[in-house]
């Protein structure tokens, strides 16, 4: 199979990114250890999880098109982080009601949702999509292998 470049830079950078993701939730946890929990240190770890789920999901789907990448893992991972993108926008949502913005979606007296949340949802749905997407290929890739 032809080596691509985008791919090889990408699975460079989404192994650095894990690498350095891990580090950040290794190191949330010494300072958890060191200093006790509080709510920062609590939320940036849910939220540090929640990121390094979705690289090592994406980093899985970048290494599957060695073989193939129509296969049903791959609908699931992309549905997988679909509802990862979704529980970043409740987390985002939650976390920055309260918060001044000068772009505001969704606004009242008590608090607003921000652009970032809108953020997260396109980005789950076009993650749910894409899921589909594969999995409808995943079965006419089924039908023609054995069509032929």
């Amino acid at each position: 199979m032809k080596k691509h470049l985008s791919i090889g830079f990408s699975k460079v950078f989404l192994n650095f990114l894990l690498f350095m993701l891990g580090f950040f939730l290794v190191s949330m946890v010494f300072v958890t250890i060191y200093h006790g929990i509080n709510i920062q240190v609590g939320i940036e770890f849910i939220v540090g999880l929640i990121y390094f789920l979705i690289i090592y999901t994406l980093r899985k789907i970048v290494y599957s098109t060695d073989s193939t990448p129509f296969c049903f893992d791959n609908v699931k991972r992309f549905r997988r982080i679909g509802y990862y993108m979704l529980v970043m926008a409740i987390v985002d949502g939650i976390i920055n009601w309260k918060m001044k913005s000068n772009f505001e979606v969704f606004g009242t007296n008590s608090g607003s949702l921000k652009l970032s949340f809108i953020m997260y949802i396109i980005l789950a749905c076009i993650a749910l999509v894409l899921s589909e997407i594969f999995e409808k290929a995943v079965e006419i890739k089924d039908e023609n292998d054995l069509t032929v």
